[in-house]
């Protein structure tokens, strides 16, 4: 079969990150986020309706909260989370009135909770997802779907994913939920399998020779796997 063509939207982006370190959905993740918050402190900060969003929001979720931290991006960020802080002090101020049925309020007093309270807190919640988390959702159903139509075309894809780092556990899931064929299923599978065995074995070689029988042997491709091994499980460190 042929090779999958440059034609592919996302392909040769996927290829390139699968050639670094990591999770490849994972770096292109960050790109895509540091892309959306660079367009935000650059261009569209006094755009109404994404500053409604974000303040909706109660502001950026942790992780790509800090990305606005960058050089020249103070101002923006100031008046993005201005927004924010006041939203919040509005809330408090004329807090919502409270809600729910005879049994939902007798059950919220007896938590020790007033009714009040309990409106007032989710009221202080976030109404809708992080912006970027939402791109984020995006970005993920893209590149799930292009490695699917890659791998309709040929297994070149699977090659280059069998000598990656393999997806982390959060993107191997996302990219099985959009699988419609039980070949490319069992396909991904056995290369995701393939790719936590080397892992273990090297998870297993790290613990062996912090054993004080082993000390004196040095540490090699195996020193950093448990750091690896996080990544691959809960993602990459923000």
């Amino acid at each position: 079969m042929p090779a999958p063509n440059k034609y592919i939207p996302y392909y040769d982006d996927i290829i390139e990150a699968m050639a670094g370190t990591g999770c490849a959905f994972c770096t292109l993740q960050l790109r895509a986020a540091e892309r959306y918050i660079d367009a935000l402190l650059w261009e569209s900060v006094n755009d109404p309706r994404i500053r409604r969003e974000v303040s909706a929001a109660r502001g950026f979720c942790n992780h790509h909260a800090w990305l606005l931290v960058r050089p020249g991006g103070a101002l923006s960020s100031a008046i993005i989370y201005k927004d924010v802080v006041q939203s919040a002090a509005r809330i408090v101020q004329n807090p919502p009135a409270a809600a729910g049925s005879f049994w939902q309020r007798v059950w919220a007093r007896l938590g020790g909770r007033t009714r009040h309270a309990d409106a007032l807190v989710a009221a202080l919640s976030p109404q809708q997802p992080c912006p970027v988390c939402i791109n984020a959702g995006e970005i993920d159903a893209h590149l799930s779907e292009t490695v699917l139509a890659a791998l309709a075309k040929s297994n070149d894809v699977l090659q280059h994913y069998q000598a990656s780092s393999g997806l982390c556990l959060h993107h191997f899931r996302t990219l099985l939920s959009h699988v419609r064929r039980p070949a490319q299923r069992d396909a991904l599978l056995a290369v995701q399998l393939e790719v936590w065995a080397a892992l273990n074995v090297e998870l297993a070689e790290f613990i062996r020779k912090n054993d004080h029988q082993f000390r004196g042997e040095k540490f090699g491709a195996e020193r950093d796997a448990w750091e690896r091994a996080i990544a691959l499980t809960s993602g990459p460190q923000p």
